[in-house]
C-alpha cells in the first residue's frame, strides 16, 4: 500500500504515510500553459491511498485525474476537507445538489471514502462508502485542563461542541440572537453567563467568520478564541477575526493553514488501517 499526497494535502498525507510506516508515492502535477492540469504517480500498484482535501475546483479535477491514474489499484479516497458539502439540498428548482454530484463521481471510481466532519447529515446520506471521522474529541483534547467556556455559534452546532467540551472538561452552551428592533440583535450565550471568562467558539468549519466576530465584538469575557476542525477562512476572514478582538484561532490539519495546530494524521490512519488490519 501506497499513499499518494495530492496538491491541497502534502503535510496531512506524509503524517498520515508516517503514522502507518509506509512510503508516499512518486506523484507530479502541473498546469500546461492552456490551463489543463497533469497528474502522473509512478510505480504503484495494488492498494493507493489518496489524501486530498477539496478546497477548489481545481482540486476536484486533480482528484479525478489520480483516480484515472490509479485505475489498476483498489483506491481508499481520504478527502480530509469534503468542498461542496454544504450544497447538500435545493433551495431553487433547477438549483444542482452539488454534493449529491460530487459524492457519484468520487464513488465510481473510490473503493472507500474516509472524510472528516461532513458539514451535514444531509451531504453525508449521498455516500454509499463513506466512513466519517469526528475531530472534535482533539479540539477538547488541546483544551483538556484548561479554565475555558466553549460555545456553539447557534444550536444547530451545539451537538458538535458538546463532544469537544465534554472531551476538554469544561462549560458549554451556544450562542442565542435576539432581535432588540429592526437594526439592532443581541447575541448572548443561551444560557451560561460568560463575563470575564476565556472563551473558546467552536465549529466544524469556519468560512468568513462572520458570527465569530460579531460575538468577539459583544461577548463581556476576558478574551475570545476561534476553534474548527475545516479552516476555510475565505475573503480574509483570519484578518477580521483578530481586527474584532479575537485573540486566538485554531484549526485541524484537514485544510493546511498557518493556524492548523491539531493534526487528524492519526485518526485517519486508524481508520485506513481498519480495512487492511
Amino acid at each position: 500500500m501506497r499513499i499518494v499526497a495530492g496538491t491541497s494535502s502534502p503535510l496531512l498525507a506524509k503524517r498520515i504515510a508516517d503514522e502507518l510506516g509506509i512510503k508516499l508515492a512518486k506523484a507530479t502535477f502541473k498546469r500546461f500553459p492552456d490551463g489543463e492540469l497533469y497528474v502522473r504517480v509512478e510505480d504503484i500498484d495494488g492498494e493507493a491511498v489518496i489524501v486530498q482535501s477539496i478546497t477548489s475546483s481545481d482540486d476536484l479535477v486533480y482528484l479525478m485525474l489520480l483516480f484515472d491514474a490509479l485505475e489498476s489499484c483498489n483506491v481508499t479516497a481520504v478527502i480530509p476537507y469534503m468542498g461542496y458539502a454544504r450544497q447538500d439540498k435545493r433551495f431553487f428548482d433547477g438549483e444542482a445538489i452539488s454534493i449529491r454530484a460530487v459524492a457519484r463521481l468520487i464513488e465510481s471510481y473510490a473503493e472507500r471514502v474516509i472524510s472528516v466532519n461532513l458539514h451535514s447529515r444531509e451531504a453525508a446520506s449521498y455516500f454509499k462508502k463513506l466512513e466519517e471521522v469526528d475531530a472534535m474529541g482533539l479540539i477538547g483534547e488541546h483544551y483538556k485542563g484548561q479554565d475555558i467556556v466553549m460555545i456553539s455559534p447557534d444550536l444547530g452546532s451545539l451537538e458538535r461542541v458538546r463532544r469537544a467540551a465534554e472531551e476538554a472538561g469544561c462549560e458549554y452552551d451556544y450562542l442565542e440572537k435576539r432581535r432588540i428592533d429592526a437594526e439592532h440583535v443581541e447575541v448572548s450565550p443561551k444560557s451560561l453567563s460568560v463575563e470575564g471568562k476565556r472563551v473558546v467558539i467552536v465549529d466544524d468549519i469556519i468560512s468568513t467568520g462572520g458570527t465569530i466576530v460579531e460575538a468577539a465584538k459583544i461577548l463581556n469575557a476576558s478574551s475570545v478564541e476561534a476553534a474548527c476542525v475545516h479552516a476555510v477562512l475565505a475573503s480574509n476572514a483570519l484578518n477580521k477575526l483578530y481586527s474584532a478582538g479575537v485573540s486566538r484561532v485554531i484549526a485541524t490539519d484537514t485544510i493546511e493553514r498557518a493556524v492548523s495546530r491539531i493534526s487528524v494524521a492519526k485518526l485517519i490512519a486508524e481508520t485506513v488501517k481498519r480495512e487492511f488490519s
